[in-house]
Parts: C-alpha cells; sequence; structure tokens
C-alpha cells in the first residue's frame, strides 16, 4: 500500500472538504474521509484554507474483499489480517493532520454501518469508535455464532476494518456522517 498525493479530483473526501471549509468557523481543524472501491482519500486542514494534508490510500472496500477474502463471510484470520494492513497505512499518516481535528464523511458505506450498528437515521449522526469496535466484534465472532443479526457482505466487512483503521491510528474517537442531502 502506497501514500501518495491525491489528484485534484472531486471524489467524497475532497469534496465535502470544500464544503466544511465554508461551513464551519474560520480555523477549525478537520478532517474528511471516503472509503472508495479500489482507494481510500483523507483530506485534513482548518476551516478557511486548503487542505494540509490530501492523500489517496491504495486501500479500497471493493478490493480487499476481493484480494484478501477468500470467504462470505471472511473468516476472523482474514479479517484481522486486512485490519492490520489497513492500520499500517494510516499509521504513515499519523501527526500529518492538523492538530486537533474532528472527523466527517458523506460516505454512503460508512452510513450503512452506522445504521446496521444501531443508529438512527439523520441528516448528521455520530459514530462512536466504541460502536465501530461492537461492529468489528461481531464480525469476528463465527459466522453463524448469532442468527439475530444479518451478516455483512465481504465489503461491508471491509469498509468495517478500514474505517476501524483509520479511526484508532489517527486517533479520533468518532466520525460525523453527513448524508448526501447535507453534503
Amino acid at each position: 500500500m502506497t501514500d501518495t498525493p491525491a489528484p485534484p479530483v472531486t471524489e467524497d473526501a475532497p469534496a465535502l472538504y470544500a464544503l466544511l471549509t465554508r461551513e464551519l468557523p474560520e480555523g477549525t481543524a478537520f478532517a474528511t474521509l471516503h472509503i472508495g472501491g479500489s482507494h481510500t482519500t483523507l483530506a485534513s486542514g482548518r476551516a478557511g484554507s486548503q487542505p494540509l494534508l490530501l492523500r489517496t490510500l491504495d486501500l479500497g472496500a471493493r478490493v480487499m474483499s476481493a484480494t484478501r477474502f477468500a470467504d462470505e463471510p471472511p473468516q476472523p484470520g482474514e479479517l484481522m489480517a486486512a485490519a492490520q494492513d489497513a492500520l499500517d497505512a494510516f499509521q504513515t499518516l499519523r501527526g500529518r493532520l492538523a492538530e486537533g481535528a474532528s472527523l466527517y464523511t458523506a460516505d454512503g458505506g460508512i452510513r450503512q454501518i452506522a445504521l446496521a450498528a444501531g443508529l438512527e437515521a439523520q441528516p448528521q449522526m455520530q459514530l462512536p469508535l466504541d460502536l465501530l469496535e461492537q461492529a468489528f466484534e461481531r464480525l469476528l465472532a463465527l459466522p453463524g455464532a448469532d442468527d439475530s443479526l444479518p451478516q455483512p457482505g465481504p465489503r461491508q466487512a471491509a469498509t468495517v476494518a478500514i474505517l476501524r483503521a483509520c479511526m484508532q491510528a489517527l486517533g479520533f474517537q468518532d466520525i460525523t456522517l453527513r448524508s448526501d442531502a447535507v453534503a
């Protein structure tokens, strides 16, 4: 996995960054995240200014699920190995974000995770790391151990692993989800 400068694109993280830099009080530190099929994009800076960091990581939910998970649902060992690789990729960005940044996304896959974790659908929601950890632990449980909950597909499992790695590696305790209508 590489850490390369992101090209100037209008994907979710840069577009949401541009919106938030106008909406948030000037000087507010924040970061935006988008987990795509083949790449993950992260932007960070302060409201009223250009991003201090704009990176695209070769880490995506579709690619991870296709290349790392042989089974459906993914086996615990596969999921742990993929999660560790994602954590390693985000560790390279530690200390490069705007200090004290809050994390935002308008990512539909992350929104699905928040709803599956039990958050009520709203235009703006907060997904705390501890609730995400519970979702990850459910994925690690033996398949079929709790048939009362639907098993997420490999792509959703990959999104959980990537989001968890981002939040852990970069020190975020929660992520604010904005709906498409808000963003």
